[in-house]
């Protein structure tokens, strides 16, 4: 009797016990590889009435290895948590190998390769209820399903349900008809390894990890995806800065053996024109930059740049200043010129030239913009843009630009059409309309012009 029960418990030691299509053996605490006998069958019950806590045979955290149904199918996991009393969180991980003949798992990691998911780890399974997580796992000889971080929780009985479904599709759930889907939900990490060859829409960082993006420019539109690098709105109620637009570059990178490679590019294709410094606007066709410093579409009343001023002297001397425009250089902004109407009542010559300095006891001009409405309201000069005349000591000229000669009644308009001021050097500059020799009657000059 004594050698019957000793050979009894062996056997028992011994046995395996074939329970549904999982293989049970005895019960080990260390994580262990578990084959799944599925046959030809798309359904596959990886274990029924598993412990979330523990490891080895009854028990969740375990690799779970078994073989499609053919090479083109992925799986829906299924996790249905018996206990009606308490969620569980549980990390999954899934594998697969080329190698028919590869049914281990545990030791040999290195000869499988990491399939992703969208889904965030660790995963939560309500209670009493079901979740599904989709792998794509397309070329595979066989799979590992790997479970780790199941805990004991309150509630009885503390077990869990686990089930594959083999599709071809990449949900876990109803899809709507036609409809075409990638292995990616929006917001989903993806590395730089797991760049497809087709992605419908983009990724947030060219090159390196970053988020799954649908199609869009910049980061509120609902159009194609550029480039990671387009920031901001092209365009708003005003002109926005220019540091809030891509503009185009173009940039070599060094290769190997001294090479060349063409790096990344933004090419902006949207209808989009700079305005110098007051940033950027829709695109437009004008016979003048003065419409565009004047838009009442894309400019409020008070941010209107440009302008026109009038200098007007009555009986002036030799040399009299009739009309100065300088920067001095606290001007943040660089003028661009636009037009200079010159005109006497009395024959005249009327010279152009270029100032280094302002000259000394001058009457100041008073610009008017070119928003008409509320004067009280539209904005001024910049401080260190300054229009004046009169002056009784001359300003400090520079080589001559022009030279008129007018007959009484006579106007002359210059087109000063890619003339600018970049004042950034001494003490600023400008130029000055001087009368040459006196004359009984009235000179004027009028002058247009944009801060930009």
């Amino acid at each position: 009797m004594k050698n019957y029960k000793a050979l009894s418990r062996a056997l028992r030691a011994l046995a395996c016990t074939i329970f549904g299509a999982v293989i049970l053996c005895p019960v080990s605490s260390a994580q262990q590889d578990i084959n799944i006998i599925g046959g030809t069958s798309p359904y596959i019950i990886l274990g029924r009435g598993l412990q979330w806590a523990g490891s080895g045979f009854g028990n969740l955290n375990n690799n779970f290895i078994f073989t499609p149904t053919g090479p083109d199918v992925g799986f829906c996991l299924f996790m249905q948590n018996n206990n009606s009393s308490s969620a569980h969180s549980i990390t999954v991980a899934v594998s697969q190998t080329g190698d028919p003949a590869l049914k281990n798992f545990q030791g040999v990691t290195g000869k499988w390769n990491t399939v992703p998911t969208s889904s965030t780890f660790p995963f939560n399974v309500p209670a009493g209820s079901v979740v599904g997580i989709n792998y794509k796992t397309s070329a595979s000889a066989n799979i590992a399903v790997t479970f780790s971080g199941g805990t004991l929780q309150a509630g009885s009985p503390d077990t869990v349900d686990i089930f594959a479904v083999q599709t071809t599709q990449s949900s876990c759930g109803a899809l709507a008809s036609n409809s075409v889907q990638g292995v990616y939900t929006n917001g989903a990490n993806v590395t730089n390894a797991q760049n497809f060859p087709v992605l419908i829409g983009g990724y947030a960082s060219p090159g390196v990890t970053g988020s799954a993006l649908g199609m869009h420019i910049g980061t509120t539109g609902q159009g194609l995806l550029l480039d990671g690098g387009v920031c901001c709105q092209s365009w708003a109620s005003g002109f926005v800065t220019p540091s809030n637009f891509s503009s185009a570059t173009f940039s070599k990178l060094a290769g190997s053996f001294g090479t060349q490679q063409q790096g990344e590019q933004v090419i902006d294709v949207l209808p989009m024109a700079s305005v110098g410094g007051k940033g950027w606007t829709v695109g437009f066709q004008r016979t003048s930059f003065l419409e565009a410093a004047t838009d009442q579409n894309y400019l409020t009343q008070s941010n209107q740049p440009a302008w026109v001023v009038l200098g007007k002297l009555t009986n002036p001397t030799a040399g009299a200043n009739l009309l100065t425009h300088f920067n001095t250089l606290a001007d943040p902004n660089n003028p661009a010129y636009k037009h200079l109407v010159l005109s006497c009542s009395a024959a005249c010559e009327l010279s152009v030239s270029r100032i280094t300095a302002r000259g000394t006891t001058c009457t100041t001009l008073t610009p008017q913009n070119l928003q008409l409405g509320n004067g009280g309201t539209v904005l001024n000069p910049n401080a260190g843009d300054i229009t004046e005349n009169g002056c009784t000591g001359a300003p400090t000229f520079g080589n001559n630009m022009y030279d008129i000669n007018l007959a009484a009644g006579g106007t002359f308009q210059i087109d000063l059409s890619g003339f600018v001021n970049f004042h950034n050097a001494g003490a600023g500059g400008g130029f000055a309309v001087s009368v040459v020799a006196g004359i009984t009657g009235v000179a004027t000059a009028s002058l247009t012009w944009m801060e930009q």
